[in-house]
């Protein structure tokens, strides 16, 4: 279950980030409201404790 949770947190990481690689789009405006460090602070939430969760449970 945690391996999976943490491929889950890595999926959702990887999204947002190459949502930020494409840049504001009409669909993801929103995302872009407050910059672009908001975004990049979520990505790497997400990022890390499911790397750590994905090795640990390896």
């Amino acid at each position: 279950m945690k391996k999976t949770l943490g491929i889950i947190l890595i999926l959702i990481g990887f999204i947002l980030v190459v949502i930020l690689k494409m840049g504001p789009a009409k669909e993801t405006n929103f995302l872009f409201l407050y910059g672009d460090w908001p975004l990049i602070g979520v990505a790497l939430i997400c990022l890390v404790p499911g790397l750590i969760l994905y090795n640990k449970n390896r």
